[in-house]
């Protein structure tokens, strides 16, 4: 009876089989090659010694061990990968080691807050969602301030304040109202 198990293995040995006859064609082909080479050393009439290659003392690495020298790369490039995959999930705060993050503190009477605490008043305002672009037209209107990065002032905005949510692209909405006045 012939099952999965059995293909697979048979596939591995067909696999063995071509990579060993591969390997031996590039033998060969190298050989061709050098011998080529030595036969043109030897008819020029003023070989020079530095640009002479003799097999035996010049030896490329075989494929096999450039494929296993290939696979121990790739495996510990691998390794790292997962390394750093769990350590950031562990400590999410220190995915980038090479330059920690900035973390400062929220000044109430800073520019940044004031245009939040308009933000927050606008969007109690309104009962539906709004469009960023038109509450970035009111917060410039009533601070008198222009918005550089309207995505990046709504990032932080919705961190400090998590209960301004983002339903759709572009659109922003104030949910659970009735705990601030």
């Amino acid at each position: 009876m012939f099952n999965e198990r059995e293909a697979l293995r048979l596939r591995l040995e067909q696999l063995n089989e071509a990579e060993v006859k591969v390997i031996k064609e590039y033998q060969t082909e190298r050989e061709k090659i050098y011998s080529k080479l030595r036969e043109l050393d030897t008819l020029s009439l003023a070989p020079k010694k530095n640009n002479q290659v003799d097999s035996k003392n010049f030896k490329l690495p075989v494929l096999a061990e450039l494929a296993a020298q290939e696979l121990r790369s790739y495996k510990s490039s691998q390794q790292q990968k997962q390394n750093l995959i769990s350590s950031s999930s562990a400590a999410p705060e220190t995915s980038s080691e090479s330059k920690p993050r900035r973390r400062g503190r929220v000044r109430p009477d800073s520019k940044a807050a004031k245009l939040r605490e308009i933000a927050i008043r606008i969007l109690k305002r309104h009962n539906a969602s709004i469009k960023s672009s038109e509450l970035q037209k009111e917060i410039e209107k009533e601070s008198g301030t222009e918005i550089p990065n309207m995505t990046m002032f709504m990032q932080g905005l919705i961190k400090m304040h998590p209960e301004v949510k983002k339903p759709y692209r572009g659109q922003y909405i104030i949910v659970n109202t009735s705990s601030e006045s």
